[in-house]
């Protein structure tokens, strides 16, 4: 096999991977969400439990060099590696964030993109009022 095949091969198991590890978060955001209603012992054997399978995905991303970036609160601009799902919501005169990170991008630690992230925007004076509410409380 050539050099090039198996940078190809290799690719394509990060992308996999990847693949893999966006959809644990997803999983993950569902199953602390849900933890989040149960009351009791039960309550803290659930979040024991999501703590140790949370820090064994995290492991396993390490043993693969790759990372998840979230960009909760970042100005957007078309050069940050994620889809925005409600950009057309907005005019090119606004000053848009990232609002929510829906999907993480996955990047190696060299900072190669492996799966570019999904994100929810906002104008930047709604965003700001609303985290000095969040605050607030």
């Amino acid at each position: 096999m050539n050099i090039k095949n198996s940078e190809k091969k290799d690719m394509e198991t990060l992308r996999i991977i990847a693949e893999f590890v966006v959809e644990e978060y997803r999983f993950m955001r569902t199953f602390s969400s849900a933890v989040k209603k149960i009351y009791g012992e039960d309550s803290k054997r659930y979040i024991s439990a999501y703590t140790y399978h949370e820090n064994k995905v995290r492991e396993l991303m390490e043993k693969f060099d790759l990372k998840l970036g979230f960009f909760d609160g970042w100005e957007y601009d078309e050069g940050l590696p994620v889809t925005p799902l409600n950009v057309d919501e907005f005019d090119v005169s606004n000053q848009l964030i990232v609002e929510q990170t829906i999907e993480p991008t996955v990047i190696t630690s060299e900072g190669n993109i492996i799966r570019i992230g999904t994100v929810s925007l906002s104008r930047k004076e709604i965003y700001e009022v609303n985290k000095k509410l969040e605050d607030n409380e």
